[in-house]
């Protein structure tokens, strides 16, 4: 008989010693726009693990069409040389070709230390105390999902630093190698160059022209005056910047017709063909022995009982940072399904399995847990990458300047 297995059974509630307040409070996290961002789809059952995504290649002429020929009579054949075999000019072969994309279903899983019901009966408001720890795991939840979309999204796009048209690509399908294989092991094992420059508009400018011209308005976040506007996913520190940098551009701050997806982020106005959506947890880096290293907005430590995360100063001054272009049909997230039912052989199986939505996990043993009083709370991920345009999006790693504060004195309001 499956065990639960617990080294030991942790007392994680507060209980009441010296009088306690009447309230439980809870420390806050935020959200970013990946939730509603990263289209999500169904990992297909019965075709295994592993699979490959075929993109059929534009077809064109290679043709500047600057020198056709004039047209004569069957006549005139073979001589004039004007037109070919039965009235048919002599054709020029065309290429056509197709790309594959292999991808491939991962999974990770989070548990809670084991609790005892017996303890909870002293604890303090313990009702209280579940429901916000509760509420925890399900932002823990989404924390994960937004942290998993914005090392997906790095991974499939084109990577390119500020002040500089040259690209980067990193491993194209999912590593095991240790650190960050998105940007140290770009081309072929070698690290992206550091940027010296902060994000400019010029460069985004660019890009923008750019990815249009490869089919980047096509299903666009929104129009203006009938232009494809892309997304920009960056820190409010940088859209400030961007803003701040170009007082002549401020004007080109326009209301715009943001699409469904974007509508309930409050995106509703558009600067120079962006909208900027603010991600307060966007990846950030330091770079040490020639190798980026990324800062967790967080750092744990220990606190009354347990431990705290708190934030990280490492994060808040990181000299670089990741700004997306984001296009929707980069990728889709597919997620493992239930099922399937078979005939015969029940098992149970839930959509929570796979999404990572945290469960309580009580199993009974004869040694362990005989009275079925102790759990823990278990969240599974289990979801791949489904590499669709990866060419319609960009990330550009930029220079930051922390705590690069305008100093203005106070002798103009001395007495």
């Amino acid at each position: 008989m499956a065990t639960i297995a617990c080294a030991t059974v942790n007392d994680l509630f507060q209980r009441e010693t010296n009088r306690f307040s009447v309230d439980v409070h809870e420390r806050y996290s935020v959200d970013g726009p990946w939730g509603r961002l990263v289209r999500v789809g169904k990992f297909p059952q019965g075709m295994g693990t592993t699979l490959t995504e075929v993109t059929i290649e534009r077809v064109l002429s290679g043709s500047f069409e600057n020198s056709w020929t004039n047209v004569g009579t069957n006549a005139a054949l073979p001589a004039s040389g004007t037109q070919g075999v039965g009235c048919v000019p002599a054709p020029t072969a065309l290429n056509f070709g197709q790309t594959q994309r292999t991808w491939q279903l991962q999974t990770t899983s989070y548990e809670t230390p084991c609790i005892c019901l017996d303890d909870l009966k002293t604890a303090f408001q313990i009702e209280s105390q579940i429901a916000k720890t509760v509420q925890q795991l399900t932002q823990l939840t989404k924390t994960v999902l937004d942290n998993r979309r914005r090392s997906e999204y790095l991974r499939q796009v084109t990577k390119y630093v500020s002040g500089s048209n040259t690209q980067y690509t990193g491993t194209t399908a999912p590593s095991a190698t240790a650190g960050d294989t998105n940007l140290n092991y770009a081309n072929s094992g070698g690290v992206i160059p550091q940027p010296a420059y902060q994000l400019s508009q010029d460069q985004l400018d660019e890009l923008r022209v750019q990815l249009i011209r490869d089919g980047a308005g096509h299903n666009a976040l929104g129009k203006e005056n009938g232009t494809p506007v892309l997304g920009l996913i960056t820190s409010p520190e940088t859209s400030r910047q961007l803003l701040r940098n170009n007082p002549d551009l401020r004007q080109d701050i326009r209301y715009a017709t943001p699409s469904e997806l974007i509508a309930p982020l409050g995106v509703e106005r558009s600067f120079q063909g962006y909208y900027h959506m603010i991600d307060l947890e966007v990846p950030r880096y330091t770079y040490t022995g020639g190798a980026y290293v990324q800062q967790y907005p967080f750092v744990q430590s220990s606190t009354t009982n347990g431990y705290q995360w708190t934030p990280n100063s490492a994060y808040n001054t990181a000299p670089y940072e990741a700004a997306f272009i984001f296009h929707p049909d980069v990728y889709e997230e597919a997620v493992q399904q239930v099922g399937p039912n078979i005939p015969g052989a029940a098992f149970d199986d839930y959509p929570y399995y796979y999404s990572g939505q945290f469960f309580w996990l009580n199993i009974r043993d004869a040694v362990n847990n005989p009275l079925g009083k102790i759990g823990r709370w278990l969240a599974v991920f289990n979801n791949g990458t489904r590499p669709i345009a990866p060419y319609l999006g960009a990330v550009i790693i930029h220079k930051r300047c922390a705590s690069d504060y305008a100093q203005i004195g106070c002798s103009a309001y001395s007495s």
